[in-house]
């Protein structure tokens, strides 16, 4: 399963991808990783795409699971009818997360 694939998976029905934006691979630091070109060139990083435009740079890496290394995937931000999402890494293992887009009544989670 890659990026993209994952990404479908967690949306919810009716939900819709409005846009998306892609940070730097792995921690994020400028002392750690540079802005390189990879399947996601560092000049579409920072950049709104649609999904449309963001789903072939999705096809050759995965948000990564179980890991205690440097994470070896992108950061990312995806804004949906619905959610705000992105992936977290706790206790060495990557999901992706979310909240609400807009304030609703719901249940706050602890951890994100």
């Amino acid at each position: 399963m890659n990026a993209y694939e994952q990404l479908i998976k967690f949306l919810r029905p009716n939900e819709n991808v409005e846009a998306i934006v892609f940070g730097p691979w792995g921690w994020g630091c400028d002392e750690i990783d540079e802005l390189v070109d990879g399947p996601i060139p560092s000049d579409k990083q920072g950049l709104v795409m649609s999904l449309k435009s963001a789903r072939p740079l999705m096809q050759s890496w995965k948000f990564n699971i179980g890991s205690f290394d440097a994470p070896t995937y992108y950061a990312v931000y995806i804004w949906t009818n619905e959610r705000v999402i992105w992936a977290i890494r706790t206790d060495g293992f990557t999901r992706l997360s979310s909240v609400p887009r807009n304030p609703i009544q719901c249940t706050p989670e602890v951890g994100w």
